[in-house]
């Protein structure tokens, strides 16, 4: 009866925690997600759907953009063209895996042809999107286009709102969503094709039966209430891609090279190897999709190409292409109902506790080899649930629950060690000696856990340093009293502190009214100079609003300075025995202080150098300063002025001055004085207050008096700290 008791509690322990039943245990969520990702990638790649796939992706990517010869965004003419030559083509169902989320303002008359070709061809799907701050899938007030300009009531549709888990990573796909707004429900992006390759009606969706989705005599495999898991068939790249470029070629259009070599190709209508005739296009559903990483259309999916962390990757077209051919192949996988879930962990929990506590029971001199024993039986346990997992969902498609059951024998294997030892004299000493080895403070517990943190020294990394000072603070100091000056000081540090802490920077120290910060230690951060010149940024930006409250209030004006370094260093608890502090040191930490100082020598607000530069170049708005040789080096190094980034909106006027003004420094720095100068001087026209460019300005008309000699490199020496 015990064996029973216990069985059924840890049947319903488990279940309770694995099967969010009435409570959501994310751990176990996680790892039950992770075990699925695992399968994927064991599995691998399924079948050879490159070359027999109905479905083929018509590519947005960078060859494409050198290719055509409009930039980006292209004409809405390249969409219209595109659709015509597909349907001519023969492609059953096109799905435009875009947004048009405004109209071509160049060429309006583009838009209605566009709606022409649309309305003409008849099997073109549009994508749209629900949206809402509160919820995904909850439509705002804004007309029934769902953000595509395009999309009218007579137009297929299909939604693009993509649900991750909560690991980020997209296993599920739901058929349809629904719009409270209109309340009824849309298609989502595949399903929306679909109807277009079935000639079904443009908002005809699913059915929800017991355990399935009803699509077209199709039953869909239900994960959960509202989506199935997408069975992928394989990596990034296992679908058929054609260039965007390629299926405009005919021989009205001309391509970039076409333009500049004269001669034509064609590859969509050329007799001998066009798309137009090689069948390609043939009663394919064809998806229109970008494949460029910087459009944000990437998602983590459970398959990768297994060569390093981080490949399994894939575009959002590429994720309805797997969608479309499942649903077209009959290819699902089937989620283990709970029913046998539940019969397999009371299973495996009753036969776990009652051998292992039996084994524990048996007295013998042997105590080691029976404990053994246990664990080799555990651990063969273990093995089968792994095996039978992949074994079913490699040639079944077929989904177990193995969190369930690898825990329940987990448990219940702790469990009867733990009942062994209770049914035992020394078992309440026993099992208090255990417990008071987990009862520690945080502190205590982080310390035994990584006993390395105390030692003396420290180890080197590549951390990105971040020095901060108040300008003028000596002499601000002495003109106010010390009560205002300490509560300034103080409101101060508490907002920039908070800055840092919430981009996960590292507190080094103040130094009076200076602040010294790192990021990349001690956990480690790729996006370290990322993190510490966003820092940077908001920290300016908070300090504008508190100088404008502040002058309200009668307070000091402060201008403050950042200087920021990315280098290795030396990390780590540095100090004496008894006393020491976490905190970095070596020659990019005083780089760091340096820069910091510079600032003054051009009055900007924050300077970093190359290193840190090379690092986010993809991501701010900077520009070069100087080539600068600071206090106490020898070496020169580039230094740039960060001045926001670059996804924020920027003023046409800052663009031209950036413009303007790193036309001008490629000319001073080709000696080219009095051009230089005059571009300065247009620069001015943007910003007329910006001193580097003043001070270059007065540089270069130095130099057209008086020339620096020939090996002149450009380098400005600073001579004080």
């Amino acid at each position: 009866m015990v064996n029973l008791a216990i069985s059924f509690t840890v049947t319903a322990l488990v279940l309770l925690l694995t099967q969010d039943i009435l409570i959501d245990f994310p751990p176990l969520r996680r790892a039950e997600n992770a075990l699925i990702d695992l399968r994927f990638q064991r599995r691998g790649s399924i079948g050879n759907v490159h070359d027999s796939s109905e479905v083929v992706i018509v590519e947005i990517s960078q060859e494409s953009f050198k290719s055509l010869p409009d930039p980006w965004p292209w004409p809405r003419q390249y969409y219209t063209r595109l659709i015509r030559n597909l349907k001519r083509a023969g492609a059953k169902a096109i799905g435009i895996d875009l947004v048009f989320s405004s109209p071509d303002l160049r060429t309006p008359t583009d838009d209605e042809d566009f709606r022409r070709a649309l309305h003409e061809t008849g099997n073109v799907v549009l994508a749209g999107k629900l949206e809402s701050e509160r919820h995904p899938f909850m439509k705002r007030e804004r007309g029934e286009n769902y953000g595509n300009v395009f999309i009218d009531a007579t137009q297929n549709i299909g939604l693009v709102n993509a649900r991750v888990d909560g690991d980020g990573v997209l296993r599920r796909y739901m058929p349809f969503a629904y719009d409270p707004a209109q309340e009824r429900r849309l298609p989502t992006f595949s399903l929306g094709v679909l109807n277009v390759y079935f000639k079904q009606a443009s908002m005809y969706t699913a059915e929800i039966l017991d355990d399935y989705f009803h699509y077209f005599s199709r039953d869909i495999p239900r994960y959960d209430n509202i989506s199935f898991l997408v069975n992928y068939y394989g990596p990034s790249g296992t679908f058929k891609r054609i260039k965007f470029a390629d299926v405009l070629d005919d021989e009205d259009f001309k391509t970039a090279e076409e333009i500049t070599t004269g001669e034509s190709t064609n590859t969509f209508d050329d007799p001998d190897y066009g798309y137009l005739y090689d069948g390609t296009f043939k009663d394919k559903v064809v998806l229109i999709g970008s494949t460029m990483p910087e459009d944000k259309d990437l998602f983590s999916v459970p398959i990768g190409e297994g060569k390093q962390e981080g490949d399994n990757q894939m575009y959002g077209v590429e994720i309805h292409a797997n969608v479309i051919q499942n649903i077209l192949n009959k290819n699902f996988i089937v989620r283990q109902p709970f029913w046998i879930t539940a019969l397999a962990v009371f299973g495996l929990s009753l036969f776990t506790f009652v051998f292992t506590a039996g084994l524990k029971e048996i007295k013998t001199r042997f105590s080691l080899a029976i404990e053994a024993l246990g664990v080799a039986i555990l651990f063969s346990e273990l093995f089968i649930i792994y095996w039978a997992s992949l074994k079913l969902f490699t040639d079944r498609n077929y989904l177990t629950d193995m969190t369930s059951p690898v825990f329940a024998v987990l448990v219940c294997y702790v469990g009867s060690t733990i009942y062994n030892y209770v049914t035992e004299r020394k078992q309440k000493a026993l099992i208090k000696t255990m417990f008071s080895r987990y009862v520690n403070p945080s502190v205590v517990d982080e310390l035994v856990a990584h006993p390395e943190k105390l030692r003396l020294g420290g180890e080197r990394k590549e951390l990105t340093v971040f020095f901060s000072d108040i300008e003028s603070f000596t002499t601000m100091s002495e003109k106010l009293p010390p009560e205002q000056l300490v509560a300034v000081l103080n409101e101060y540090l508490t907002a920039m502190t908070a800055i840092i802490f919430a981009s996960n920077g590292t507190l080094d120290k103040y130094e009076g009214d200076a602040i010294v910060a790192f990021w990349g230690a001690p956990i480690a951060q790729p996006d370290h100079a990322l993190r510490a010149c966003k820092a940077a940024l908001v920290m300016q930006s908070t300090l504008r609003e508190m100088r404008n409250r502040w002058m309200k209030e009668g307070k000091p004006y402060l201008n403050v300075r950042v200087g920021l370094n990315t280098g290795e260093v030396i990390v780590g608890n540095m100090g004496g025995t008894d006393r020491f502090d976490y905190t970095v040191i070596g020659d990019s930490v005083n780089l760091g202080s340096r820069l910091e100082s510079a600032n003054k020598q051009y009055k900007t607000n924050i300077m970093m150098s190359e290193r840190t530069y090379r690092q986010v170049e993809k991501q701010v708005l900077a520009r070069e300063l100087d080539l600068l040789v600071v206090a106490g080096k020898t070496e020169p190094i580039r230094v740039y002025e960060l001045l926001g980034m670059l996804d924020d909106e920027i003023p046409a006027e800052r663009r031209r001055f950036i413009q303007e003004y790193n036309n001008a420094l490629a000319l001073y720095r080709q000696r080219q004085w009095q051009e230089a100068a005059r571009h300065f001087e247009s620069a001015l026209q943007f910003s007329p207050h910006d001193y580097p460019a003043q001070m270059y300005i007065e540089r270069s008309q130095l130099y057209l008096a008086s020339p620096p000699p020939p090996d002149w490199n450009g380098v400005f020496v600073m001579r004080t700290k």
